[in-house]
């Protein structure tokens, strides 16, 4: 968690990146709260994998990103399609999970 909703901490990410180097570890960091609070340079703070959520910069419930760094492999956890180049499998129906109110 590169910072803490609660209590405000910041990791200290380039010195846990440099860390997990040094023993061949690929580094994800959780920047839901830092991101648009904290200037982050994936590459400068040696990040291989960063997530976060869209609705903290104002962008609808529900979205969010995972930055991955070229050359970094990972299995898929779900079998059945090929979006974001052959990495995830299917596509969430939002409308259904969103509730419409019909008009007369």
């Amino acid at each position: 968690m590169f910072a803490n909703n609660e209590i405000g901490s910041l990791e200290p990410i380039e010195m846990i990146s440099k860390i997990a180097r040094m023993y061949n570890i690929i580094f994800h960091t959780d920047a839901v709260q830092a991101c648009g609070n904290v200037p982050i340079d994936v590459k400068k703070m040696g990040i291989d994998s960063l997530s976060l959520s869209g609705h903290k910069l104002y962008a609808p419930k529900g979205i969010g990103a995972l930055y991955v760094r070229n050359g970094i492999e990972f299995q898929k956890f779900m079998e059945g399609g090929h979006q974001e180049k052959n990495k995830r499998a299917g596509t969430e129906n939002v409308a259904r999970n969103c509730r419409f109110r019909k008009s007369l």
